[in-house]
């Protein structure tokens, strides 16, 4: 995975950009009557909106007591082309209230225009609309939307946001999912503010470096004389990076700039030191409530000790301590990175992915293993660059768990009741974790091999005197495939509404139903069926009752970002047909065998018949979890293949 990020990630040379598909006045307000009018944007006729302007200024400013902050001013329109683009009126901002952060939003103006009887007729956003709202205990919301928003309209927006966390830059897109006709970006900051500047993507850009002498006066009657430099960037006519099947962050492949504060100094006055090494993430965690909620000893040792008595075995053991703290502290299904009081958290009797998973590692630590915490990014939010070193770099923890004597580790997640020792949500299949040590220090680990995962069914079907299908199914899942059936079952209110769902997915009538989700890693469903056929003198039969791939997950020819596929998988499928007397085999599918290469795939499939049975293997594997654009028509035409193989029918003909 790592030989991806130079592909995408390599910095944009300067080159001279076109003028752009619509000419725009960049003040607010002078919307003109092309923009009202226009109904489609040639460049991309597909586009359900498009951003005619977009002016984006960061400024990182200090004042007369050298207290510095961030402001970022945002100036946008937007026309509306279709029904869909309509969402492009809301807008929602999230930012931290807290006595150490406090953020505000200001500025904000917004403006529709339409044209009404031939005239062009501006809107501006009533109060009404807009809400600021408390969002957590440490965090408000701000939202609004543009009045009278129709397609056609054209939506004119402006705000300025402003934080003390001067240090925490946002990346800067230059790249959205609809096109954007014309954008600007600036960034303003002293001589005293060292900057790391990396450009990523493919849009092409104009760039230049402005400079002027600046003075600010200090406490104390002081004067410091400083130059003042401004990056300024234009894009025009950039195309749009849309979401896509299989992508668990497409937004990460966008064009965008990556800005870093290095440090701040100021001769005579100040100097502060933001570089950061992964030692000194290390080092922060370690001092964090994360470490010592995962070192404390648990509060409730006794009544642990005694409910592992005559458990054998360290997975065994291990499974029934994650089951005790489970049967305490109750998944409130909210993830967090930091935990809560352990005591807090039992009085309560629910908690968090980290209250849970920091609780376990107190109460395995009580036992006599030794439990670590293994900091995350989840794939939801975009592969982790190890160069772009940052106090933000995970959003949730997972336990490494060692025996005493050392001889056997594992990984788990003890909040989701699906997963298990090696066993995790497909989110945090990553690469690139972090071990935080008992001693401090972390080294990285790869989450991506922990298991192997396999699926096998097994059909076997008869024709009853009416001329139905009744048969049984048998499902067995491993590894990441029963994280994902039981997952499955889970997100029903019932299991009566879980059979319907298998009944109106594979067209068939479920008899009789069982299914085993022990905590561990396996599942197994198995259930009994009738399906009715039509036909008279022949008999059309499909034999797979589950479709593992879809015929439209691909359709598209070519792609701009990878495929990213939640983990590598092998399925086995068999099915045994017996062809009743009266009736004889007309036609049977052509058997074929397949390797892909360039994505690891193989498929192998058979279908004969064999003393008055209609015996059908069907063997996927495919060992990726990421497939490049470039391998993408290999993937799709493999893809298809496997569609195909899974849609074939079986002709019997009556006798």
């Amino acid at each position: 995975m790592r030989t991806l990020l130079p592909f995408f990630l390599a910095a944009v040379c300067t080159l001279s950009a076109a003028a752009q598909t619509i000419p725009v006045n960049p003040k607010f307000g002078a919307v003109s009557d092309h923009e009202v009018d226009m109904a489609v944007y040639e460049p991309d006729t597909s586009a359900v909106a498009v951003v005619l302007y977009r002016k984006y200024s960061l400024d990182i400013v200090f004042n007369f007591k050298l207290e510095i902050v961030q402001e970022v001013t945002v100036h946008e329109r937007i026309k509306i082309l279709k029904e869909a683009g309509k969402d492009y009126a809301d807008y929602s901002f999230v930012y931290s209230n807290t006595n150490s952060f406090k953020e505000y939003y200001s500025g904000v103006k917004v403006e529709t225009y339409n044209r009404e009887d031939g005239k062009v007729v501006k809107t501006k956003m009533s109060k009404k609309y807009q809400f600021d709202e408390k969002y957590s205990d440490t965090a408000r919301r701000l939202s609004f939307t543009a009045e009278n928003v129709k397609v056609g309209s054209v939506i004119e927006v402006a705000y300025k946001f402003t934080s003390p966390q001067f240090w925490s830059i946002d990346n800067i897109e230059f790249q959205q999912e609809i096109p954007i006709n014309e954008m600007d970006i600036d960034v303003g900051y002293a001589e005293y503010f060292q900057m790391n500047r990396n450009q990523k993507g493919a849009v092409r850009t104009e760039f230049r470096q402005d400079s002027s002498q600046q003075s600010l006066n200090v406490e104390g009657g002081h004067s410091v004389s400083y130059q003042m430099y401004r990056d300024v960037f234009k894009a025009v006519d950039v195309p749009a990076l849309r979401e896509d099947s299989y992508s668990f962050c497409p937004e990460q492949y966008r064009s965008q700039i990556l800005y870093d504060l290095s440090g701040v100094a100021i001769p005579g006055a100040v100097y502060r030191n933001y570089n950061r090494t992964w030692k000194d993430v290390d080092k922060a965690i370690a001092e964090s409530d994360i470490v010592s909620g995962c070192k404390a000893l648990f509060r409730e040792a006794k009544e642990l000790e005694a409910s592992l008595e005559g458990v054998e075995g360290d997975e065994a053991r291990i499974a029934a301590i994650r089951n005790y703290v489970l049967g305490k502290v109750e998944w409130d299904r909210n993830s967090r990175l930091v935990p809560e009081s352990a005591k807090e958290v039992l009085k309560k009797g629910s908690g968090s992915d980290a209250d849970i998973n920091a609780l376990t590692a107190s109460a395995l630590n009580t036992a006599g293993y030794l439990v670590e915490p293994v900091m995350v990014r989840r794939r939801g939010n975009g592969i982790l660059m190890n160069y772009h070193i940052t106090m933000n770099a995970f959003n949730t923890f997972i336990l490494r768990i060692t025996t005493q004597d050392g001889s056997q580790s594992w990984f788990l997640d003890a909040a989701r009741e699906e997963g298990c020792l090696n066993v995790l949500h497909p989110q945090f299949l990553v690469d690139q974790a972090r071990v935080i040590r008992k001693d401090g220090s972390g080294e990285w680990v790869d989450l991506t091999r922990l298991t192997r995962t396999r699926i096998l069914q097994a059909v076997k079907a008869s024709l009853a005197e009416d001329g139905s299908l009744e048969g049984t199914s048998r499902i067995q899942a491993s590894g990441e495939e029963a994280f994902a059936l039981k997952s499955q079952y889970n997100k029903f209110d019932s299991e009566d509404a879980f059979i319907e769902d298998i009944e109106n997915d594979e067209n068939l009538q479920v008899e009789s139903f069982t299914f085993d989700k022990p905590y561990g890693p396996v599942a197994g469903l198995n259930y009994t069926f009738t399906k009715e056929q039509s036909g008279e003198s022949m008999l059309y039969i499909h034999p797979f009752l589950s479709k593992f791939h879809s015929s439209t997950a691909f359709r598209k020819e070519s792609r701009d970002i990878p495929v990213e596929f939640p983990y590598p998988v092998d399925i086995s499928y068999t099915y045994l047909l017996t062809v009743p007397d009266g009736y004889a085999v007309e036609e049977l599918p052509e058997g074929t065998s397949l390797v892909c290469p360039p994505v690891d795939g193989r498929i192998l499939f058979q279908c004969k018949e064999i003393g008055g049975q209609v015996s059908l293997t069907y063997k996927f594997s495919l060992d990726r979890y990421m497939v490049l654009p470039s391998e993408y028509p290999d993937l799709r035409a493999f893809w298809e293949a496997a569609a195909g193989i899974e849609n074939c029918t079986i002709v019997l003909k009556k006798q």
